[in-house]
């Protein structure tokens, strides 16, 4: 076998792992779908009874993040990829999220800042770590990324239900995302 020839069937093999490797990652839509409902719902909370935010967002977000976990794990197993490493810095990532959203929350309700704010604030925060994790884990999270983070400020200036209006925004941008970048392989759930 010539250099040139063991050259060309090396890439070919490289080129043909990274394409299985990126139609792989995006197969399960389950957990986008599930984000898109918790946030569309919250965001209507939101404008629609205020006075029950704050019971909504802990529970759907703590409920939403462990469903995501059984969700990722359950897909990649069936997958056939299931290495720790991936598994780890999946939930590393997202478990900051996580962590950091209540972290805000601690932070704004110990100096009196109000509903509207501290919503800005998670918004501009889960905006940063979708796109984040779009340039490191999923790409399917940069447009939603931009979305949110967008859509932070912009609620100030949105009427007649600002938040409404950013969570339907931010929905699609997930679902849109989501099915865009997906492949046009048989999907798993």
């Amino acid at each position: 076998m010539q250099p040139t020839q063991k050259f060309e069937e090396d890439v070919a093999f490289v080129r043909e792992a990274v394409e299985k490797r990126d139609r792989r990652q995006y197969n399960s839509i389950a957990i986008v779908l599930l984000w898109a409902i918790i946030l569309t719902a919250g965001y209507i909370v939101n404008d629609f009874r205020p006075q029950v935010s704050h019971l909504y967002w802990p529970i759907a977000a703590s409920v939403g993040f462990l469903i995501s976990i059984w969700i990722g794990v359950r897909a990649k197993w069936a997958e056939g990829i299931a290495k720790r490493s991936d598994r780890t810095k999946h939930v590393l990532h997202w478990g900051s999220l996580f962590f950091t959203t209540y972290a805000v929350a601690f932070i704004a309700l110990r100096h009196g800042l109000d509903g509207w704010v501290m919503g800005q604030f998670m918004t501009l925060i889960v905006g940063v770590t979708w796109y984040l994790g779009g340039l490191y884990l999923d790409r399917r999270f940069l447009l939603p990324g931009v979305v949110s983070i967008v859509s932070a400020p912009a609620v100030d200036y949105l009427a007649p239900y600002p938040w409404t209006m950013a969570g339907l925004a931010i929905a699609a941008s997930l679902i849109i995302s989501a099915l865009w970048m997906k492949p046009h392989e048989k999907s798993t759930i």
